[in-house]
């Protein structure tokens, strides 16, 4: 297979490379830069895949943004799938975000379907399904098109939310023990199931995931142990802020339950949750 994968800057496709180049180094990988002025120079004839991995995340949302948003994450993605349709390029794999469902964590248990109906609420989230949709009007018989909402992923030098827990955890002695329980992906095992999804050229919408689930109290105890530390936990204090803190979004995103159904799990033997962490934490600062 020749593959070409955008985001040269971003996290999962340089990830996927070095993972591909690890394991499967038989296959030959393109790393490509995209943005809306260089579209037209890239030459997909010589593709069989593509995995679009690029796009704009983590900014502000403002009026300006929105418009950001839309420019990078809806119309260069569409571009690029029409230029590659066009060439004879027989995959096109999204990576898209569990955003477009809208949901950001709760305390009463749920799990969330994968056929859910979309309901994105952030300027992010409605990009990236607004982009979906897009690319599924392009899809034939001989142009796939797999899309990929994974939960938060992480890894060694990950950015974004697990930074920002890590960080919290290998300084703090004490962490309130509280049970809500969510879906999390590694990023060699995403790197593992994106190759199960070319090498069988899968159509459809998936939600990858790591086979266990796990809670803020139990991830930030493993990521302390996996720096020789120890940290004690307090089930009263737990419940104490659940109560008081509950309907704060914020609170609600970093300890309630935001777990999805495991129908299309990753197709291989994946890394544990334990093994890694400790994978992730090995070089950490």
């Amino acid at each position: 297979m020749h593959i070409l994968v955008t985001g040269k800057q971003g996290y999962v496709g340089t990830q996927f490379e070095n993972w591909m180049a690890k394991h499967h180094f038989e296959e030959q990988v393109d790393l490509q830069s995209v943005r809306p002025q260089n579209v037209e120079m890239i030459d997909f004839t010589n593709y069989d895949i593509v995995l679009h991995a690029a796009a704009l995340v983590h900014r502000k949302e403002t009026a300006e943004s929105a418009n950001d948003y839309q420019r990078i994450n809806v119309e260069l993605t569409e571009k690029l799938a029409e230029k590659a349709k066009a060439a004879g390029v027989k995959q096109f794999v999204f990576l898209s975000t569990v955003a477009v469902y809208g949901e950001e964590g709760r305390f009463e248990e749920k799990k969330i379907a994968v056929s859910q109906e979309p309901r994105p609420v952030s300027q992010y989230g409605m990009s990236k399904y607004i982009a979906e949709r897009r690319l599924k009007q392009l899809e034939t018989a001989d142009f796939h098109v797999a899309i990929i909402r994974p939960p938060m992923i992480y890894g060694p030098d990950c950015p974004g939310n697990y930074a920002r827990l890590a960080k919290l955890a290998r300084k703090v002695p004490f962490f309130p023990t509280i049970e809500g329980e969510r879906s999390m992906l590694f990023i060699d095992n995403l790197s593992a199931f994106l190759y199960e999804v070319m090498v069988g050229n899968l159509r459809g919408i998936y939600v990858p995931q790591n086979r266990e689930l796990v809670n803020t109290t139990q991830l930030v105890m493993l990521i302390a142990a996996a720096n020789g530390k120890k940290i004690k936990t307090s089930k009263f204090v737990g419940i104490f802020f659940q109560k008081t803190l509950q309907n704060i979004p914020i609170f609600r995103k970093m300890f309630g339950n935001l777990v999805f159904e495991a129908g299309n799990q990753l197709l291989h033997e994946m890394i544990d949750l334990q093994d890694s962490i400790i994978r992730t934490e090995k070089n950490a600062p």
